[in-house]
């Protein structure tokens, strides 16, 4: 599967990114190169979690934006952010989560799973961010 890592210096450290582009791959195959990074670069990360996140997500943007999707994992010393572009502007829609099979769970799961889930906007698209922060560096905001 052809992915792109890249390497470069931030103020406090190093932070390895792996873009991964849908024409490219599939959500089994985006989840099982998103866990070689992180074993790799954030032991202290909530592995599953992060996972289960990448699935909810990736899975929301070919269900719903119908089109091509990137998936952005960036792992830094303190933090690592996990971003699903898409090229539908539409927000998605919080809505309860359905026992009858129609859906209504995956926001709400990658809200609880992540320490922090938004969206973000703009004429191109949109991209659904979520952040996980090192226990011993929990700030405030996690911009």
């Amino acid at each position: 599967m052809p992915t792109g890592r890249i390497a470069t210096a931030t103020g406090d450290g190093e932070q390895e990114l792996l873009l991964i582009d849908s024409s490219c791959t599939d959500v089994g195959a985006a989840r099982r190169a998103v866990e070689e990074h992180l074993v790799r670069t954030s032991d202290w990360v909530d592995l599953a979690g992060v996972l289960l996140v990448v699935s909810e997500l990736v899975t929301n943007a070919q269900r719903h934006a119908r089109g091509s999707w990137r998936l952005s994992v960036q792992a830094e010393r303190h933090r690592v952010r996990v971003d699903v572009t898409d090229s539908d502007p539409v927000p998605p829609r919080w809505r309860t989560g359905q026992l009858d099979g129609s859906g209504g769970w995956g926001l709400q799961i990658a809200e609880q799973c992540a320490d922090s889930l938004e969206v973000l906007t703009g004429a191109g698209g949109k991209t659904m961010r979520a952040q996980w922060m090192h226990p011993g560096h929990m700030r405030a905001t996690v911009a």
